[in-house]
């Protein structure tokens, strides 16, 4: 499993910035929509290649016929 992390960091200016790492598509934003909320309004919103990775769930399974 891969370790899930999320990052806030101050600019001198004021902004916030938040980058998740660890976490694949939409959930990311799901994780961070309380402090994005918390923090003010998102000017600006960059998805890594990670976010366009699909999620397979650790009891998922693939079968082929």
């Amino acid at each position: 499993m891969r370790r899930e992390e999320i990052t806030v960091m101050v600019t001198p200016d004021g902004r916030a910035i938040v980058i998740v790492k660890g976490v694949g598509g939409p959930r990311c934003e799901e994780l961070t929509a309380e402090l994005e909320q918390a923090l003010g309004i998102v000017r600006e919103r960059q998805r890594t290649a990670e976010y366009y990775q699909t999620q397979q769930s650790p009891n998922a399974s693939v079968r082929r016929t």
